[in-house]
């Protein structure tokens, strides 16, 4: 029996730590690491938070690109989506490196959020669907840990490179390391749009053939309108809470590296979510899941907001249990809802209302901080936006498709 690295049965697990990887050095990188540059940031430029935290504000780029990505995944393929993805997110670290000014800040913003929606979600839902149709959810839940494992290595390691070499040099090697990626991602990611899976095994492509909706089609559904209500509040917690924490931590009279660490606690919680929801997501419909993590949200924001720093470990690592789900039961819910054939254009729809949170998010949380030196206020905003989120998730029923 000869043994091909390249052979379906070898390959798409190339393809699934190829993704892995891309998820940690976009999302991860972009997101996650940022929080150790913001003190950094003010202490070389003066900048305020306001003004730093508009640059995450510009995240909306990747909710406006997300339907056009889509789009073009789904007629060109995974490869090219995802080379381009992570190249523009190259650039984007290495012009955060050699920035002087804060209009440079917020245009190299614009190339890495353009570059993360092409570079995992999106392709990351459909991959993982046809490579593995029998445990699509698990192994989402695996490829999108690459997210929560990047921010459990990274916020660490950016410190420690920020004191031991500076800002720069960090903002250098995330870049390279970006730019790695990219190089396996032509090596091994497969243009899988015209493979047949069925000749490997047609029991496991049965069941995503019964429903592929179009996007006309699946907007017309109220499933469709309570999903994206539910992912767009929900992501407040995100934008508005969790890229906070190390500051937030800081303001608390916390260390800086003792606040890394408390991060490191979210990522690892959050990489044991993805890994649990995933599996869960094969068994049980994924609204069911939606609906205990968001409350495991609200929960962890309560606990955060302590005084005790024992109490902050412990929202810490509630936050993680909550967020890290969200990044494989969007994808999968999708699929359950929808099918794969127009996975990516309606995924990618699904996230263009995501521009409110991330707009908003940043510098709402900016402006509490400058004024009340706290964020207590936002903090708790955001739980009244998250009760709105589990009642939609509560009407997102999943129908069979009917005269489609």
């Amino acid at each position: 029996m000869s043994f091909s690295l390249f052979s379906y049965q070898y390959r798409r697990w190339l393809v699934a730590g190829t993704t892995f990887l891309s998820v940690g050095t976009s999302i991860g990188f972009v997101q996650y690491a940022f929080q150790a540059f913001v003190i950094p940031l003010e202490e070389e430029f003066g900048w305020s938070r306001t003004q730093i935290n508009l640059s995450l504000s510009l995240g909306i780029a990747s909710s406006f690109i997300a339907p056009v990505a889509g789009r073009f995944l789904d007629k060109y393929g995974s490869t090219k989506i995802m080379s381009l993805s992570l190249l523009l997110v190259t650039l984007g670290f290495f012009m955060r490196g050699s920035m002087n000014d804060l209009w440079q800040l917020y245009l190299s913003s614009i190339l890495l959020y353009v570059g993360i929606p092409g570079a995992t979600q999106l392709p990351l839902g459909k991959l993982m669907g046809l490579w593995f149709p029998k445990i699509r959810g698990r192994m989402i839940g695996f490829t999108m840990a690459g997210n929560n494992f990047s921010a459990v290595v990274t916020v660490p390691i950016a410190t420690f490179i920020i004191l031991a070499s500076g800002w720069r040099f960090a903002f250098y090697a995330l870049g390279i390391t970006t730019l790695i990626v990219l190089v396996l991602v032509l090596l091994f990611i497969k243009d899988d749009k015209n493979y047949n899976f069925e000749k490997k095994d047609k029991n496991e492509s049965k069941k995503e053939s019964e429903k592929d909706y179009e996007l006309s089609d699946a907007i017309r559904t109220s499933a469709f309108w309570f999903l994206v209500s539910g992912m767009t509040l929900q992501q407040f917690a995100r934008t508005t809470v969790v890229i906070q924490l190390v500051p937030h931590f800081v303001a608390k009279d916390i260390g800086v590296g003792l606040a890394s660490s408390m991060m490191s606690a979210f990522g690892i919680f959050a990489v044991i979510s993805k890994l649990i929801s995933g599996w869960l997501s094969d068994l049980i419909p994924s609204r069911f899941i939606l609906i205990i993590v968001v409350i495991f949200q609200m929960i962890g924001i309560q606990f955060v907001l302590a005084e005790r720093q024992e109490l902050m470990w412990i929202g810490s690592s509630l936050m993680g249990l909550g967020i890290g789900a969200m990044g494989v039961l969007g994808p999968a819910i999708t699929t359950e809802l929808f099918g794969l054939k127009r996975y990516s254009s309606i995924f990618g729809f699904i996230n263009m209302p995501i521009a409110f949170p991330i707009i908003i998010g940043p510098i709402f949380s900016g402006i509490i901080f400058d004024r009340y030196k706290t964020y207590t206020l936002a903090f708790n905003l955001v739980e009244l936006l998250l009760i709105i989120s589990i009642i939609s998730f509560i009407f997102v029923r999943i129908k069979p498709k009917k005269g489609i």
